[in-house]
């Protein structure tokens, strides 16, 4: 008997996980950069989405990221100066032009609440990538370890989504509900106003998503997913500081 199981646990074992569409897509960057987590509310003052790549499925693409999805006006006191200069050419190695897929409707927007009907989700957390941002205030760029995220639209018809920039973590709390955490405790973009009701944008069919979600650390291990709308993907284990959860400006749960 015990020859047979240790038969069946070496068949499941070296059996193949099933394929996803994201396995076929390389993320190019360089892989010698010296990647830090993120600290505690450390991403505050700093500028930049989690959005690497919106458009048709391929093979290859350059990691850089969207520093958001509707142009954001100049700091207060900006000019055109050697810093400012020098930052620009920070930008244009790390960070995407401006999202130029952003529409306006005078009428207010109904959105596409996301799935599992017409979305699919793949969390990738055996492979880290680096997390840009940039702090105007020391001008500074960051680089935190993260692990892409695969979206692809499964509806077969467009849909009509809001901006976005840095998804949140469902946590499995003590109470065994799956709670929802930012590594921060602002309100971690949970709020909008109504002016973004009227901004849009259009995932056609079979169009995929790749975002990046910092990885925590700490001592303890937690169960985690990425979810959004009414969807949500696969568990998966990290490590995580308690005090990330306690200290949660908000307290949300989802289902």
């Amino acid at each position: 008997m015990n020859k047979f199981l240790l038969v069946l646990a070496l068949i499941l074992m070296n059996c193949e996980k099933e394929k996803t569409f994201a396995d076929d897509i390389v993320l190019n960057f360089p892989k010698d950069e010296k990647l830090t987590f993120q600290k505690f509310n450390e991403g505050l003052d700093e500028s930049g989405s989690g959005i690497i790549y919106i458009g048709k499925q391929t093979t290859r693409i350059d990691l850089k990221y969207y520093k958001s999805m509707i142009p954001a006006p100049p700091p207060p006191g900006y000019k055109i100066d050697s810093i400012n200069i020098r930052n620009q050419k920070t930008f244009s190695k790390y960070f995407h032009n401006a999202f130029d897929r952003m529409k306006y409707s005078e009428k207010q927007v109904i959105f596409d609440s996301l799935s599992e009907n017409n979305v699919k989700i793949v969390a990738k957390t055996q492979d880290t990538i680096p997390k840009y941002a940039f702090n105007y205030d020391n001008n500074k760029l960051k680089k935190y370890k993260a692990f892409p995220i695969f979206i692809k639209n499964i509806s077969g018809r467009k849909l009509l989504l809001s901006d976005l920039k840095n998804f949140p973590l469902a946590f499995l709390n003590d109470k065994n509900k799956w709670q929802m955490i930012w590594n921060e405790n602002s309100m971690g973009g949970c709020i909008v106003g109504d002016w973004e009701n009227h901004y849009f944008w259009e995932l056609q069919p079979d169009e995929i998503m790749i975002l990046s979600i910092n990885f925590l650390t700490g001592k303890n291990k937690g169960e985690f997913k990425i979810w959004t709308g009414n969807t949500s993907s696969d568990e998966f284990t990290m490590n995580y500081n308690k005090e990330v959860v306690q200290n949660q400006r908000n307290y949300f749960e989802i289902r």
